[in-house]
């Protein structure tokens, strides 16, 4: 999931010199590459006519962190946010070090993110509207809780921590939540790659629950029947990532429904 329409096509491959072995960990721009070589002081060894350009550095939080500030001061990044994201080698999951989180797309670099979808019991499906003010996707909507994952958290932990400030859940309903699926995206973004792994929780809560937001991030509650949503969700009105969570829950619910037919017919 995530992966349609995706190209690293005109992207530089950046890497890290891991244990001695150049390890991908991210796509960036051709102006990112001299940006590094000009503020970090890189050597010129970079060759742009490869059939797979790569920009290999030390695995050097400060060095990223200049790069990144270099960046910011050209306008290259915004939203500077004063909070960090683990650095991963992607194709371990080891952590490497952290980061400051503003950097992660304008590095192509994976980050983590945990998403709610919140039930009533009849089926209808709460989902939030993003404030206008967000740096991301403002105004579209959004299911009922979402964020990165910190530096040190877990995909649950994230949760635990958003669902009271973006939703009003108490410790003991967010508890009742239930990871159902897992998938990663791929997709170009102005300026660099959105590469993230998402992990889709589900709740049901109670049938006179109302979302109350603490955090200024949204702006306002909707609850949707099924055809309201799909309806919504054709017309775009999602932030991508929400539109892919929402996606990931109906085909995990489809699943165990197919799975129980299954089992009442005797046929597992």
């Amino acid at each position: 999931m995530g992966l349609q329409g995706f190209s690293t096509e005109g992207l530089v491959t950046l890497a890290v010199d891991w244990s001695g072995v150049q390890t991908p960990i991210g796509w960036i721009e051709p102006a990112i590459v001299a940006l590094w070589i000009t503020e970090c002081g890189l050597p010129g060894a970079f060759d742009a006519r490869a059939l797979r350009p790569t920009l290999v550095v030390a695995a050097d939080p400060l060095l990223f962190t200049t790069a990144a500030r270099a960046a910011l001061a050209q306008g290259m990044l915004t939203g500077w946010r004063d909070e960090r994201f683990d650095v991963i080698i992607p194709s371990s999951g080891q952590r490497i070090f952290t980061l400051e989180r503003s950097a992660f797309r304008l590095f192509g670099l994976q980050s983590q993110a945990a998403q709610l979808i919140g039930y009533r019991p009849d089926g209808a499906v709460w989902v939030a509207r993003r404030s206008a003010s967000k740096a991301i996707d403002p105004g579209l909507l959004d299911t009922l809780v979402g964020g990165g994952v910190s530096a040190g958290e877990s995909p649950t932990q994230t949760l635990l921590r958003e669902a009271g400030e973006e939703a009003g859940l108490t410790q003991d309903q967010t508890a009742l939540a239930v990871g159902c699926s897992e998938f990663e995206l791929w997709r170009r973004v102005a300026p660099g790659v959105q590469n993230e792994r998402v992990t889709v929780f589900t709740l049901t809560v109670e049938p006179d629950w109302i979302p109350v937001n603490t955090d200024g991030e949204v702006d306002s509650f909707l609850c949707l029947d099924s055809t309201a949503l799909e309806r919504r969700l054709a017309a775009g009105e999602f932030a991508y990532e929400a539109a892919l969570s929402i996606r990931a829950a109906q085909a995990a619910q489809a699943e165990r429904a197919t799975g129980a037919t299954l089992s009442k017919h005797g046929e597992l």
